[in-house]
């Protein structure tokens, strides 16, 4: 970008030199076509004097006692003072065509040393511009790595949190998880000792409700109540499957509910 831009700013200064140049290349060629035209024509009017001088001898000569002097002399008089006219105004023309070649050289040097200077300081801003970009870039590429290398650093900051975080719930799930078990296998022993002493036996009646069974607590007697199992004789007369999905338990815990309800 910076290459071209100076690129167009020389080309605009060599354009405006090559165009006074042309100006007074211009100028010299008219200069010279006027000093080929005045002699050109200078020549034109000494050869129709010439031309008038012999015509009058000749028209005098056919008159008898005719004088051509007095006429030569006002045919003289009337071409010198042409011929001075002819050459005053080139005189002055050449004049104005050589004090316009030298304005055109006088300006056209003046303009090209302004130019040159001006071309000049304009190239140095573009190159002190260039450097100062170049230096902002490098700035700011280096800002940018150095955040890109703190973000990777947070980054595998973050992931190894979240490993640890991980690690730590997945024991202690494991731990509830092995309480849980604990606690079951504690209750079903319970519920063994307890059948085994005979406490668990229910007798056989309608107007006793699920929850006399052990091992069926609240929460159980509520599902199985909404499956329509709200007494023992219901929870006699059910299946092992229909109680298992309505408790929302396996099938052999349904069948020991049925066991003890019926012992």
């Amino acid at each position: 970008m910076f290459d071209l831009q100076r690129a167009t700013i020389e080309g605009s200064q060599q354009l405006v030199e090559r165009s006074f140049a042309t100006r007074g290349t211009v100028s010299r060629m008219m200069l010279t076509g006027v000093k080929s035209q005045e002699s050109l024509q200078r020549q034109q009017l000494e050869l129709a004097q010439a031309m008038t001088h012999g015509t009058i001898g000749t028209m005098t000569a056919m008159v008898p006692g005719g004088n051509q002097e007095p006429i030569l002399g006002g045919v003289d008089e009337s071409f010198d003072q042409l011929k001075t006219t002819h050459a005053e105004f080139y005189d002055a023309l050449e004049r104005e065509l050589e004090r316009d070649v030298e304005s055109v050289d006088e300006l056209s040097a003046e303009f090209t040393d302004a130019m040159e200077t001006s071309t000049e300081r304009l190239l140095e801003s573009s190159h002190e511009i260039e450097d100062r970009t170049v230096e902002n870039v490098d700035e700011l590429s280096a800002q940018l790595r150095e955040q890109l290398e703190r973000t990777r650093e947070l980054q595998d900051e973050l992931e190894s949190q979240l490993e640890d975080r991980t690690e730590d719930v997945e024991k202690l799930l494991e731990t509830q998880a092995e309480q849980i078990d604990a606690i079951q296998e504690q209750l079903e022993q319970q519920a063994e000792q307890a059948r085994e002493a005979g406490g668990t036996s229910i007798p056989i009646g309608s107007d006793r409700t699920i929850e006399e069974i052990d091992g069926i607590g609240t929460m159980t007697s509520d599902r199985l109540s909404e499956a329509g199992i709200t007494t023992v004789d219901d929870l006699t007369g059910s299946d092992p499957e229909t109680i298992a999905e309505a408790a929302e338990v396996s099938t052999a815990r349904a069948r020991e509910w049925i066991d003890r309800a019926e012992a």
